[in-house]
């Protein structure tokens, strides 16, 4: 006995989900990028707030990239209640808890003022 579907139909089917990128054939490498988590503690003054959470991006320059937007949000929160958080860094971990980037909070601010600049 054939141990092959009974039906020609199913037989395609099996071929077409065997090269649908769901399924990699065998031997085949995947290319894809796979996201990395990162997360991103703060330094401050006495001591480090950690992210419980992190954030996905494509790479480290994307989360490099995200810093000064984050930052930007966490120092208009402090103005608006008084605190300064100039001062105040990102040390970026990835998944194994290893620091892999420190970015600065006035650094985000040098560059928007240099955006707004250029943009002018």
């Amino acid at each position: 006995m054939s141990k092959a579907p009974k039906h020609p139909s199913q037989r395609d089917d099996l071929k077409r989900w065997n090269n649908a990128r769901g399924v990699p054939r065998s031997g085949r490498p995947c290319h894809e990028p796979h996201p990395a988590l990162y997360y991103f503690n703060i330094r401050i003054e006495c001591g480090v707030v950690e992210d419980p959470e992190g954030d996905t991006h494509a790479s480290l320059h994307a989360a490099r990239d995200a810093a000064p937007a984050k930052a930007h949000e966490i120092m208009a929160e402090g103005d608006q209640k008084g605190e300064g958080r100039r001062s105040w860094r990102f040390e970026i971990m990835d998944r194994a808890n290893r620091q892999v980037l420190a970015v600065a909070f006035a650094n985000a601010l040098d560059r928007k003022t240099t955006n707004e600049a250029e943009g002018s």
